[in-house]
């Protein structure tokens, strides 16, 4: 019996142990996403001025054809490196399988969120989510206020997650990113930089419309990760002004 009893503690002790490291893990894996959320959005930040520097180019396309011949292949060439750095930066983004990577990966994101055990860490975030934040207790108003906040923390959450989910999944299966999967596949196979992007029928749109599908993502994990709202829309109004100017700067110049 005594022998027995020992075993006992000795499981019982195990299972807690296991336990603890496994809420351990979670909330490891947990500050590791919040850390690189935030990197992504401020990495979003740097996307976008590439994209509305594309995108002022295009919208200015008359006015800046006018100019000398020289200038015109220079914002060709412009137009191209561009183009091609925001497909290798959204290729990460969606597909990066590599587990020493810092960088956000769609892919490994959604691996980790729909195949924990017992969804493990769906509940770890819905907790984090829906949890008041501390305040000072006056009177029976303040329970009633945490008890309303968590209520709709929930009911948003419960609103939040399966749209993550299926904004990760659709955008990951979507056209548009099998064919930028397949263009950087093909850019980096051409080191010697003899492949062209614009004769070989690729599409600028299909790179707008992934960072905007990307952005509404951001907004989500954002929110349910950290939640607080990021101004991406102020930044983007700044990114496109910015270009804009630039564009009509050179225009002007020369």
């Amino acid at each position: 019996e005594y022998f027995h009893y020992l075993i006992l503690i000795k499981t019982s002790n195990s299972t807690g142990s296991l336990c603890t490291l496994r809420e351990s893990m979670r909330k490891e894996q947990f500050a590791k996403y919040q850390k690189m959320i935030d990197s992504a959005l401020k990495g979003y930040m740097n996307l976008l001025e590439r994209k509305e520097l594309l995108d002022a180019s295009i919208r200015n396309y008359k006015c800046l054809n006018e100019l000398d011949t020289q200038v015109c292949k220079s914002i060709l060439t412009i137009q191209d490196t561009l183009y091609t750095s925001l497909l290798i930066d959204i290729h990460s983004w969606l597909f990066d399988k590599s587990k020493k990577s810092s960088n956000l990966s769609l892919y490994t994101l959604l691996e980790n969120l729909i195949n924990t055990e017992n969804n493990s860490q769906e509940i770890f975030l819905k907790n984090y989510f829906v949890s008041a934040p501390s305040t000072t207790a006056l009177g029976s108003s303040n329970v009633d206020w945490h008890s309303h906040f968590t209520l709709d923390q929930t009911a948003k959450f419960d609103q939040l997650y399966p749209s993550l989910l299926y904004r990760i999944k659709e955008l990951l299966c979507s056209q548009e990113a099998i064919r930028v999967q397949s263009i950087r596949d093909k850019l980096l196979a051409h080191k010697d930089g003899v492949y062209n992007v614009r004769e070989n029928g690729h599409q600028i749109a299909d790179a707008f419309y992934l960072l905007s599908s990307m952005r509404d993502i951001l907004t989500i994990l954002n929110s349910l990760f950290q939640r607080v709202s990021y101004p991406i829309k102020d930044s983007e109004e700044i990114a496109k002004n910015n270009a804009e100017i630039f564009w009509q700067h050179v225009a002007k110049r020369t």
